[in-house]
């Protein structure tokens, strides 16, 4: 954990210190693009069987949309996290997928720094070799990252994502419904994203 935080914040340096000229031009993102990202992802899953602490793991995501303007790119994710822990008296294997929509806002025109903000469904397995519990539900999801070109195609960004699913909670255990009870599903992930552009990034001119 502290090795992923140290080299995502000499990314982040790195970033910050790229040519101050290469910087002040604006890039516009147009056409097709794709991404995948890696990184270290906790989890947290709250109901009336469950432990609500948060769980680490490795986590992956893969991303793809288009281009709607210079400043706005929309997409669709799916994400996932996974980890096994011993209990001491059981393993227990646990997952968790979460599909989702977001847009992507680039407020700064000197800055590549983008928000997001989307809606995702998260599901979460634990199996014990015995049991296996199962818990979905709908939440936003929100994101900040900064990234910077590898190639007139090619962007690197260290990101931070979040999502709460908090409504339309379902709970089974075993395959069975559990009646009465919403629970609540969240995932963290830390990583760094390479996202392919279809239109090559291209310079719009100087800022004053």
């Amino acid at each position: 954990m502290t090795r992923l935080v140290v080299l995502l914040g000499s990314l982040v340096v790195l970033a910050l210190g790229r040519d101050l000229a290469a910087q002040q031009q604006r890039q516009a993102r147009d056409g097709f693009w794709f991404a995948a990202a890696l990184g270290r992802g906790w989890t947290r899953v709250s109901c009336d069987i469950c432990k609500g602490t948060y769980r680490g793991g490795l986590s992956g995501a893969l991303r793809l949309g288009g281009g709607v303007s210079r400043s706005v790119l929309i997409g669709a994710e799916v994400a996932a996290w996974w980890a096994t822990i011993d209990s001491g008296t059981a393993t227990v294997h646990q997952s968790l997928a979460a599909f989702g929509a977001a847009a992507y806002w680039y407020p700064s025109r000197r800055r590549p720094l983008y928000l997001k903000l989307g809606l995702g469904f998260l599901t979460h397995r634990a199996d014990d070799g015995t049991d296996v519990i199962t818990s979905t539900a709908i939440g936003p999801q929100f994101g900040v990252g900064y990234e910077w070109p590898l190639s007139p195609h090619l962007l690197m960004s260290p990101f931070l994502n979040v999502g709460f699913g908090i409504v339309a909670g379902s709970l089974k255990f075993n395959g069975g419904q559990v009646q009465n009870s919403s629970p609540g599903v969240s995932l963290a992930q830390l990583g760094v994203t390479v996202t392919w552009h279809q239109v090559p990034l291209r310079r719009t001119g100087r800022l004053p």
